[in-house]
């Protein structure tokens, strides 16, 4: 009887410690990268953004001496490059007095169109009919600054106003909640994540706006975060603007490693298929392509 006792004894403590073999998280993927192209000659660049469709890059400038990045001066005008940093044009979209563009800051490309965030309108053109220039009216806007695509709608940030605007293929448009200060907006596998330019940090949103935004609690790594883009297997990259850094986050939200130095990176954008990273450097008039490697 004592021996039956131990044995059942002994099959308990193997069933337990059986159930307790989990498996280990995986250790968030490690990217390193290395610079591929530097192009000069722009104009205070503020977002790059790869146009998958034609194989190309655009660059919007807000072209100042006097760091008027907010000002209705009728400068402003986007680049085209082609994926390696080669300048096809330097104004391929231009300011005129016709169709204004003042300071244009981020892009996305929905339906046809070619979305720029430009101070408090947001503007759009034809990809393949870039001299002409509409305005889709968005409520209460004051200081817009970045742009993310779906598929199905942009979402544009207003940095003055703390708050994200959904507008869909056909113009309608909605708000969101977003963090104090949003800066750059994401989105990735139907979710959607924006960073804070003072609060350095990155949260989820709330895509329908019924929930508040999630922070990952990581404002002590950052300085001013700018720029945002997601990697296919979820690693975060983000551009901290006055800390001069380009940074990975893990896919787990808490692994944060320095991807690479630069001065004043801004708005970035990615060519997933070649893991090229494109990071306009505001202050200094430049453009860094970067070669994203996992190790």
């Amino acid at each position: 009887m004592e021996r039956m006792r131990l044995l059942a004894v002994a099959g308990l403590v193997i069933g337990v410690c059986g159930g307790c073999r989990r498996k280990a998280p995986a250790m968030p993927a490690v990217w390193s990268a290395e610079t591929a192209a530097i192009v000069g000659g722009l104009g205070a660049p503020e977002c790059a953004l790869y146009d998958e469709a034609a194989d190309r890059v655009l660059v919007s400038n807000i072209e100042t001496d006097t760091k008027g990045y907010w000002e209705s001066d009728r400068k402003g005008f986007v680049t085209m490059m082609n994926r390696d940093g080669v300048i096809v044009k330097k104004r391929w979209l231009d300011s005129s007095d016709e169709t204004p563009l003042d300071a244009p800051k981020g892009m996305g490309i929905l339906g046809g169109y070619l979305y720029a965030a430009d101070i408090d309108s947001l503007k759009r053109c034809r990809i393949e009919m870039p001299a002409v220039i509409e305005t889709v009216e968005l409520p209460e806007a004051e200081k817009l600054n970045d742009i993310a695509c779906d598929g199905k709608a942009i979402w544009v940030s207003d940095i003055q106003l703390s708050k994200v605007y959904r507008v869909d293929s056909e113009g309608k448009v909605t708000e969101i909640p977003a963090p104090e200060n949003v800066n750059g907006v994401a989105c990735h596998d139907g979710k959607v994540f924006a960073v804070s330019w003072y609060h350095h940090d990155i949260y989820e949103l709330d895509p329908a706006g019924a929930e508040k935004p999630v922070a990952f609690g990581l404002a002590g790594h950052f300085t001013n975060l700018d720029g945002i883009e997601i990697l296919d297997d979820g690693t975060f990259v983000v551009s901290d603007f006055t800390g001069g850094k380009v940074c990975t986050v893990g896919a787990d939200r808490k692994t944060v490693r320095t991807l690479v130095e630069l001065e004043t990176p801004a708005d970035i954008g990615l060519d997933r298929k070649r893991g090229l990273l494109y990071v306009p450097q505001l202050t200094i008039d430049k453009l860094v392509i970067l070669k994203l490697t996992q190790q």
